[in-house]
């Protein structure tokens, strides 16, 4: 009986540590880049930053490239166009 006891206190403390409360954030963003590899580069770094500002970690393994289109128009500077989506595991 004191084992159960003892394992169900041990489960209630692990249930109530900060990691357990831990979410996961998707979030989403776009860019501009000159080719494809920067456009991809570019959404990632926002990505990246915005997940950092809220204080996560960004799972890059998450990355996948949701929308892209490169515009017609040879006078664009930044051509390619690109929307991103990335997993942050938020604390």
């Amino acid at each position: 009986m004191k084992k159960l006891h003892l394992s169900l206190i041990a489960a209630g403390l692990l249930g109530a540590s900060p990691a357990a409360f831990a979410e996961v954030a998707n979030l989403t963003n776009s860019a501009d880049g000159a080719n494809r590899e920067a456009g991809i580069a570019a959404v990632k770094q926002k990505l990246q930053a915005a997940c950092t500002d809220r204080k996560g970690t960004p799972d890059l393994a998450s990355f996948e490239v949701v929308f892209e289109k490169t515009s017609e128009n040879p006078n664009v500077p930044k051509p390619y166009y690109v929307d991103g989506k990335m997993q942050c595991n938020l604390p």
